[in-house]
């Protein structure tokens, strides 16, 4: 596959241009909310100042986010593994065993096994 399509893939699927609506709706909204607290602040409110400068704060967001979607890596693609070398044990350690079971766990499985024997899920209280 080359470039050319994989790019057309990307920007002209299904999902990209329900992205790209989302974008388009959204940020103009936000832009013309934008403008419509602009002129409101021009008008004498001060509170709309703030306003002014958050709506397009928040298309901003949304175009980095709409970028971010949008170049994600896709489901359907192929991820290489790594060529990273595993951790080897050092030479002083112990192997664990997978066998061995935890203290911990048990002690936790034992008291939810008390806790459930003295008061059964689904009943009304004894106490």
């Amino acid at each position: 596959m080359t470039g050319r399509t994989r790019s057309r893939q990307r920007y002209l699927s299904a999902s990209a241009v329900k992205l790209h609506l989302t974008l388009f709706i959204g940020g103009g909204g936000c832009l013309l909310a934008g403008w419509f607290e602009l002129t409101r602040a021009l008008d004498g409110r001060e509170v709309a100042w703030v306003y002014a400068f958050e709506w397009p704060f928040f298309a901003l967001i949304g175009g980095v986010l709409w970028w971010r979607l949008l170049h994600a890596p896709r489901a359907d693609t192929k991820v290489e593994p790594s060529s990273a070398p595993l951790l080897e044990p050092s030479a002083g350690s112990e192997p664990v065993s997978q066998a061995a079971p935890d203290r911990g766990l048990l002690a936790w499985q034992d008291y939810l096994a008390r806790l459930y024997a003295a008061d059964p899920p689904g009943s009304p209280p004894t106490r």
